[in-house]
Order: C-alpha cells, then structure tokens, then sequence
C-alpha cells in the first residue's frame, strides 16, 4: 500500500510538472551558484531557497555538524507557517551516534511521515528489500513528538559528506503531510553532492586566504625588520602580535657581552610581566624541540613557579607561546607571545541541562536559549604555530643584522680615529660586510624556495580540488596533455605510469618504460644529487614518501636522459593513500635547465654591475677621506688632483648609470623611438662635428665620406650610435692615426655604415662578445678610457630597434671596423 501510494503520488507529480526539465533547471542554477559565489554562505542559502521553490515545502534547511557532535542551523529557506532555527544550535543527543554513523558510511537517507507514522530509509542499510529505493517501517514515537513539536509532519533528510566524513544534512520540512516522489528524492540527492563540492571550494579558498594573510603578516613585519635605515623592532612586534591575534608580546635581546644587559621590548600584556619573567626564560634548560617553539595552551594547568603564576595572573595572560630566535648555531633570544582568555556565546535551540527531568522525555519546545562561557581558552592553531615560526626566524635574522651593523659602526669610528689603521680596520669591515652580504644571500634563496614551495603547495591544492571535478575517463588524456613530466610509483618504488612529456624528456617512449620488474628510479633515470653523487635508497627523498608518506619538493636533482646526458629537475613527490595506507606515490617533474641559465646571467648582471660601482666609489671615497682630515693642506696639488680624481669617478658612475638606464629603457620598450625621414648624409656630418674636437685633443684624423640616402629612424639614437662607435674608435686608436666614417647602398635594400680605425684591434674571440653588458676587450685601459662596458650594447639595442643589424671585424695590431646597417625608406 506504501508503495502504492508513493507511486500514485510519482505520477501526480508528472502530470503536474515535467520533472526532468525541472531538474535540469534546478541542477542548473545550483552549478551556476557554485561557480558564481565564493562564500559558502551564499551558496547555501541561494541553495535552499532554489529547492524549497523546487520542492514547494515550508522549510528546507542545511544542519551543520560541530566536532563534538552537536550541530547549527546555518542555512534556511523558511515559511511564515513555520519558525525560523537560522543560527540555532542543537545538542548532540538530538541526533543519536547510531543515526550519524549511518548518514556517513552507508549516506542514509530518510523520509518521514508523521500522519502515518512511517519513516522510510535507503535501500543501502536493508539491500534484501523487494523495494529497490526505500524501506519503510515505523518509527519511533519519540521521533514523532520531536518532529510535531517544531510543526512538522513531513520530514526529509539528506546527507552531506565531505573527504567521506558527515559534513552536515540538508533537510526538508512541511507543516502538512505530504509524500515524497523517488524523483524529488534523486534531485535531493544531487543537490547534496552539489554542496559537497561547495564545501570542497570553501575549504580550500580559505586555507587560501589564511596563507595569503600570514604571508603578507610576515611581508609587513619583514618590512620593518630589514629596513634598510633604521631596525623598527618595537613596531615589527606590535604587528606580529596583531597577527597572531594575541594580547601581547615580549621579545627579549640575549646580551653579546658578560657585563652587557639584555633588551627586551614589549607591548600590549607583555608590559604588564616583571623581570621575573625573563629570568625564568633564560634558566630553562632547553625548549622543545619542535621548531624551536614552546607551546602552551593553557597555564592553569601547567606547571609554572608560583611568582610566575601570579605574575601571568595579574597580566591576564591565559596562553603563552615562545620561540627562540636562533640564527644558524647561535641563540640571539626569545620571542614570546601572549594570548588573553574569552568569552564564549551560543544560541541553543533548547536549554541543555541533564539534570532537569524534563530531557528524560521527549522534546516539547524549541525556546532559544543563550548559553555564555566566561575565561575559555583561546588555543593556539597549526597554521599560528607555523606563522610565529617564520616571524621567529624573521626577528632573528633582523636582530643578528642589526648587531653585525653595530659592530660595522664602530669599525668605522675607530677608522676615523685612528687613520694609521685605516687598513685593519678596512679590512675588518670588509670581513664582517662579505659575511653580512652572504648571510642576507642565504636568507633570500630560502625565502625564494619557501615561497616557491608555498606556491607548489597552493598548486597541489588547485590540482587535487580540479581532479574531484573531472571524470575518470579523461585522467589519461590530461597526463598526456600536461607539459610537465608525471609518473607514479607504486609501494615498492616500480613505475606504474609516466605520461608523455615525462617519456619525451627521458628519450623514450611511454610503452618502453611500462615493463614488470624494472627499478625506474636507479636503472633508469638513474637519480642522482645536484653534486652527481648516486642516492642511496636510505637517503632518496622519494623513498619517504613511499614509507612515510611525506611531500617532497626537490630542486636541483639530476635525472638522466637514454642518450647518457643528464639535465636537472624539480621535482614534487606526493603520497598516493587508499583507506590510511600509502599504496605509492606521485612524481611530478621538469627540467629546469633554461632557469639555471638565467639566474646565472642575472648573478653574473648584479656581479658585475656592484664591481663597477664598488671601484669609483672606493676612489670617491678615500680621495674625500683625505680631504675630510686636512692633511692635505700643505700639498696643494695633490689635494686639487685629489679632487680630480673625485670628480672623474663621479663622471663615470654618472655615465655607468645613464648607460644601464638606457639599455634598459630600450631593451623593455619604456624609450619609444620617434621615428622620421631623415638624411643618413646629415646624421653622419652630425657625429663627426660632436667627436671633432675629441679626436683633436687625441690628435686622430677624423675622416667624413656623406653619404646621401633617406632613412624612416630615430636621428638623435642613430647620431648616439654613431657617436659611440667613433669615441670607441678614437679611444682606442694611437696618435697620429685616422678614423675613417663612410656609408653604402646596398641591394637588400639596406644602408650599411662603417667606422674604421687603426688601433691595436680585436681578438676573433671576443668580436661577439663585445656587444654584450660590461664585456671590454681589457677592462683595465678601458677603465682609464672612462668606458662603462655598456656603449656597443646600446648600440646594439638602437640597431635592432630600427630593423638592423651590427657587428664587428677586426685585424689584430691594424685595426677594426663596426659596420651596422639600417632599412632604407621604402619609395626613396
């Protein structure tokens, strides 16, 4: 009869509605939704809004479980029929372990009708039923009055999982009886895992926005630490203390010296703490040993002095977090941060009182009622833990700047008081600025590579939340398609799969790498350290993940190719668990030889760049140090060459920095060239009048040969290129020699310019790279020349601006000749 009716009611509903259109809509809009909003919350309540129209019931709600079992009305479409529970909690006992453990392992599904006192379940828990959707029997009374004292007569309960664990329900309720159609049920169902996914995105886009939130607390704070004038300290704890969300924060300076007193700042409670406090700090005779971070949660229960119990008392102080700031071997002190007790507010929808007699009955009334918790422990959190760790290792690297800057001072105090040694002391600064450069060196790679693993983790989150949204028959197509190389391992380290880029890059082809009995790791891309040291299977970082299930992001490993040739990777090996148990691992690679190369252009760029400033500087510097004391007084020629020699290294770091500005402005595009007719007769007859007077002071003879021609250029870049290469050509020419420039049409149709002279020339060797930054044939009389390194490569650039090219021959001991050409004006 139950089936019977259910069945006529399905029918019904067809006649009335179409329900596949209708659930096409509804899934429709639902997905829509999931992509439209980032907040969860107005994904739920869009959510049930929708299927309450959908369903035409009086109330459709989302049940959000706490870990303790109770749970919270977060989400509610309801109807003036029936009260509203948005924001109410309700005990774990309202709903029974038992009824929670079947919503999770078997999804559970009910439907109950309170006129026919029948509930039915999912044909998971009773699979021998002849009803091949849902099982009806009775239900319990106490069911019953729960429902009918919240005006319900028709009750609907769907499970939401989440990484298989009972996330919460979404539930139908209508004032009147009514039957649920199988197809109502299904539509339930898919809305359900609609929200599944929905909690997914919300949870990562959280933990997104957490990691972005330390992130930029450590930027801020690393801001202020490394400030290149001053050491903010004091400000740099206040907001490390904000971050944190704490009441307060001390942080305590070991001294450097026997005789010497600690420094300590403090803010917020931390001011309130008396001296007692750091002489406890200091007398512990070790801390744990997890990141150099003490944790306690709660020092009512922990086992503190008495005077310090007090102390922690009269502060308010509830929790306490300490790490040591230790830099490499040395401790330079301890970084403390302090957290107050709370108040905590809940809205019951129900006293809970376990004495009152009435709860041995089954439930009259929902009557909200406000619970509030006074004093509770506020704990401490991972993703806390984690960000005083990095704001420990920011303020320990500050404070141990800060005291080698404080040595570097006094250095140079000393210099000046005493010049006769000058060169020890230099010598010492020297010493103390290399460990400083290298030390700041060392923290930038690691904050690099924290944030490249930052980002690889970001990755594998985006990853794994797009895989749940893929379907398993395009797994293979995407591996293939993927411009990295994947491959997987299963427990005993044999290659399972390797996508196609993968085989590329290793020189063979997928269906070779499949074989039974074949240790991939060592016999064939045969893993080796960045140093080519073979891993022993005991130290291969892919060998934890198998057996511990850790997440390795490697760089600089080297992998070799069938050829015999090896290239380096970055690798990410990541677990593979089924049920709790590592079945294999995940191995995600690329080679990373094109950025090695680059970093190491950009290492060799700072090099060369910091040499050549460092060099006038150092001339700067002591022809003024010497001027600075007077005791050039008597000697006034060497005081005025003193001041030549000032002058022309100011010259030259003015031309080395116009040089760099310049080559970069062209190179990104920043210097647009105006481009016009020009005649290459009067740019050339231009440079010659600008480089005359410099060839007679160097007593060359400047040769002309115009040539008329009509050019679509920039004339003042092509009058600076000109004028570059015949300085060049002067500079490095004897006395008493010729400069010749002269022009030519050729057939392409281009215009080809020559500047030629007849000095010492060019070695074959370096005919290439003399157009690159900083490249000089000798650097030594080229930096008597007043050269930079930087002339032949904004040349170079201008050249290529304008369509042309440049390049150089040359006859060692009888000279060299740059041509450059440049396309003629079309039509001329």
């Amino acid at each position: 009869m139950l089936n019977n009716t259910f069945n006529n009611q399905e029918n019904s509903s067809i006649e009335s509605i179409n329900p596949v259109d209708s659930l096409e809509v509804l899934l429709h809009k639902l997905m829509n939704r999931v992509r439209q909003y980032a907040e969860l919350s107005d994904i739920l309540s869009v959510t049930v809004n929708e299927v309450r129209v959908f369903l035409e019931t009086d109330r459709v709600k989302v049940y959000k479980f706490d870990t303790d079992g109770s749970g919270e009305v977060v989400a509610e479409s309801v109807n003036e029929c029936l009260p509203s529970l948005l924001g109410q909690h309700f005990p774990a006992e309202d709903i029974p372990v038992e009824a929670r453990e079947m919503f999770q392992t078997v999804r559970q599904r009910t439907i109950v009708d309170v006129t026919a006192q029948t509930i039915g379940l999912s044909r998971f828990l009773y699979p021998d039923s002849d009803n091949n959707d849902i099982w009806f029997r009775h239900v319990d009374p106490c069911h019953i009055e729960y429902l009918i004292s919240m005006g319900v007569n028709s009750s609907v309960v769907v499970p939401i999982l989440y990484r298989q664990q009972l996330w919460g329900l979404l539930v139908s309720h209508h004032s009147v009886p009514r039957n649920v159609t199988e197809r109502e049920l299904q539509v339930l169902q898919l809305v359900a895992d609609q929200l599944s996914i929905a909690v997914g995105q919300s949870t990562l886009l959280q933990q997104t926005r957490i990691l972005a939130q330390q992130e930029a607390t450590i930027n801020r704070v690393a801001k202020l630490l490394h400030s290149m004038t001053e050491m903010q300290l004091q400000q740099a704890l206040e907001l490390a203390v904000s971050g944190l969300q704490a009441s307060g924060g001390r942080v305590y300076i070991a001294p450097q010296k026997p005789n010497e007193e600690p420094q300590i700042y403090s803010c917020g409670s931390g001011c309130i703490l008396s001296e007692d406090y750091c002489d406890w700090l200091t007398t512990q005779p070790t801390l744990p040993e997890l990141n150099h971070i003490w944790v306690i949660n709660d020092l009512l229960v922990s086992a503190l002095p008495e005077y310090l119990a007090n102390d922690f008392n009269k502060a308010e102080i509830r929790s306490l977090l300490i790490v040591r700031l230790e830099y490499h071997t040395s401790i330079v002190g301890y970084l403390s941060i302090f957290r107050s007790s709370i108040d905590t507010e809940t809205l019951w929808a129900r006293r809970r009182d376990p004495l009152d007699e009435r709860h041995l009955r089954p439930v009259k009334s929902f009557e909200a009622w406000q619970e509030l918790k006074k004093a509770q422990v506020n704990p401490w959190t991972a993703p806390e833990i984690d960000l005083a760790n990095s704001l420990g290792s920011h303020f320990a690297m500050a404070i141990q700047q800060y005291q080698l800057y404080q040595k570097i001072h006094a250095a140079n105090y000393n210099l000046h008081r005493d010049i006769e040694q000058r060169k020890l002391f230099e010598s010492k600064i020297s010493a103390l600025n290399a460990e400083l450069e290298t030390r700041v060196l060392e923290r930038t790679t690691e904050l690099q590579q924290a944030n490249t693993e930052l980002k690889h983790e970001v990755k594998e989150r985006q990853q794994a939340q797009a895989s749940v949204e893929r379907l398993s028959r395009y797994n293979e197509l995407i591996l293939n398609s993927a411009g990295e190389g994947i491959y997987g391992l299963d427990a005993n380290a044999k290659l399972t799969f390797i996508n196609s880029a993968g085989a590329r890059m290793l020189g063979y082809q997928v269906e070779e790498l499949i074989t039974p009995n074949k240790h991939f790791l060592e016999s064939v891309i045969k893993h080796t350290k960045p140093d080519g040291t073979a891993y022993k299977w005991s130290e291969n970082p892919i060998r934890a993940t198998l057996e511990y299930g850790k997440v390795q992001n490697i760089c600089d490993d080297i992998y070799y190719r069938r050829d015999g040739t090896k290239f380096p990777v970055e690798y990410i090996s990541t677990p593979i668990e089924e049920q709790g148990q590592i079945i294999g691992a995940v191995v995600i690679f690329k080679d990373i030889t094109e950025r090695q190369i680059i970093e190491r252009m950009k290492d060799e760029f700072v090099s060369i760049v910091s040499h050549e400033l460092r060099t006038p500087l150092t001339s700067i510097c002591s022809a003024l140090g010497l001027l600075s004391n007077n005791s050039l007084d008597s000697q006034p020629v060497k005081k005025h060459r003193m001041l030549e020699i000032a002058f022309e290294n100011t010259n030259r770091l003015v031309r080395l920095i116009n040089d760099i500005l310049d080559i970069e402005r062209i190179n990104s595009g920043k210097v647009s060239m105006h481009f016009q007719i020009c005649n290459a007769a009067d740019l050339m007859t231009q440079a010659a009048d600008e480089m005359r007077a410099m060839a007679e002071k160097a007593e060359i003879t400047l040769c002309v040969a115009p040539l008329h021609a009509q050019l679509w250029a920039d004339p003042d870049r092509i009058v600076q290129t000109l004028t570059n290469l015949i300085s060049n050509a002067i500079k490095f020419s004897p006395a008493g020699s010729s400069v010749w420039l002269s022009a030519e049409i050729q057939m392409t149709p281009h215009i080809l310019f020559k500047v030629k002279d007849e000095g010492r020339g060019i070695p074959e060797d370096k005919l290439e790279t003399i157009f690159d930054r900083f490249q000089q044939v000798d650097a030594s009389n080229s930096r008597n020349q007043g050269g930079t390194g930087l002339g032949l490569a904004i040349c170079r650039s201008i050249v290529q601006q304008h369509g042309g090219a440049i390049w150089a021959e040359s006859v060692l001991d009888q000279g060299s000749t740059f041509y450059f050409t440049l396309p003629l004006l079309r039509g001329a």
